[in-house]
């Protein structure tokens, strides 16, 4: 059968639930390249879930080496989200995935979550890089046509995971760490 990009990732789309969380996962492949801070892992190399261990799905190696660069109480260095090809855009990202190596918690559970629905999305682009660029990029063209909410109907935040305080309205829940700096979380 020959290769038919739409059939592809509308194939995809089916096995996941809800089309826009699929679109979700096939722009989480962009952590194929660049960085993140330790503080954004620390707690899943010493204190998974507050047990005081480190995340059960964690390859032990890489977790070592992890926690070579992000010490705790050293500094806030920068990680690769790709430990075998951190400066190039391509399907090693999921590759690590299957191997336990995926720098944030968000990443790995995509593949390491009992029953999840992103487990073949995973498992496909890891055995087709095609597969994956033309998915992400659907995902990125998607993204791009999101319509900006400007004046009195959006904002611009200060921390992406988060709403600035003072457009939150009742119903939402301040958590402490986010209080002290003026921003409530959306999730």
């Amino acid at each position: 059968m020959k290769y038919n990009k739409k059939w592809e990732i509308d194939h995809l789309l089916r096995e996941t639930s809800h089309d826009q969380i699929a679109y979700k996962w096939f722009i989480s492949g962009a952590h194929t390249f660049g960085r993140a801070h330790c503080s954004f892992i620390l707690d899943r190399l010493y204190n998974f879930s507050g047990t005081g261990r480190p995340d059960p799905n964690l390859d032990t190696t890489y977790l070592q080496q992890l926690r070579s660069q992000c010490p705790q109480g050293g500094p806030d260095n920068l990680v690769n989200f790709d430990p075998t090809t951190p400066d190039t855009i391509d399907k090693v990202y999921y590759s690590n995935l299957l191997v336990k190596k995926g720098l944030l918690q968000s990443d790995q559970a995509l593949f390491s979550t009992p029953g999840a629905d992103t487990i073949p999305i995973v498992t496909r682009f890891n055995s087709d890089q095609k597969v994956f660029f033309d998915a992400f990029e659907a995902s990125m063209i998607k993204m791009g046509n999101i319509r900006v909410l400007t004046g009195k109907q959006g904002e611009i935040r200060k921390h992406c995971n988060f709403v600035n305080k003072k457009s939150v309205e009742i119903d939402t829940v301040v958590s402490e760490e986010s209080s002290a700096e003026g921003l409530v979380s959306s999730f």
